[in-house]
């Protein structure tokens, strides 16, 4: 109990350290931008995303009306992706075609893998790493944004929105690597976030 409750304190700190660095780099632009989606799961996009232009959402939850509004006010072709059981629970009973939905999990590389639960019973988050120390999980089909490309048989997207529990630093990282530039990266730098992981994701995304 005393080491989830430093690791919960640990992570706690790098958050809001992670969080203040990235307050430093917000810049003024030029572009347009709309939010869609409602409440903690609302993203601003940008607002000259032609209809019909490719959105990738990773990580589903139980709230994609992100995903949902893309298709029907902005008109984008919106493919969600989320492998875990209480999602694809989700979007089978609320997607009803609204989006293309694929039981998926978004990684640095193509295999199953194991998704750890959270500590909360009531309502499960998975990780790719067992923070909690509760040995609960399941097991998942994982790609590279490369594979589903290549598996959805598009060129490029336009949009790639993340919310993927801690996985984020691989599969950005990966996703650079393999030459994929989206005109918009939405991120939410999910625990674990250690600030040195944040700044070194945030400044390779500046290079492109």
């Amino acid at each position: 109990m005393i080491k989830l409750m430093l690791g919960r304190a640990w992570r706690r700190i790098n958050r809001t350290a992670a969080r203040a660095w990235l307050r430093t780099q917000v810049k003024p632009v030029t572009v347009e931008f709309e939010r869609y989606g409602t409440g903690h799961n609302a993203w601003w996009v940008l607002k000259d995303s032609a209809p019909g232009s490719i959105a990738y959402c990773g990580g589903v939850g139980l709230d994609a009306n992100f995903d949902f509004e893309l298709a029907e006010k902005k008109g984008m072709a919106v493919f969600s992706f989320d492998p875990t059981p209480s999602s694809i629970d989700y979007m089978e009973r609320r997607n009803n075609g609204r989006v293309s939905f694929h039981p998926w999990g978004m990684l640095d590389n193509d295999q199953t893998t194991r998704f750890y639960s959270s500590f909360d019973p009531a309502h499960k988050i998975w990780f790719v790493e067992d923070l909690h120390g509760v040995g609960d999980y399941i097991e998942a089909q994982c790609f590279t944004v490369e594979t589903i490309m290549k598996k959805l048989g598009h060129d490029a997207i336009d949009l790639l929105k993340i919310d993927i529990e801690g996985s984020w630093e691989q599969v950005l990282l990966q996703m650079l690597s393999d030459q994929i530039f989206p005109r918009l990266v939405c991120v939410e730098f999910d625990s674990p976030a250690p600030i040195l992981r944040v700044r070194k994701t945030v400044r390779a995304l500046q290079l492109t």
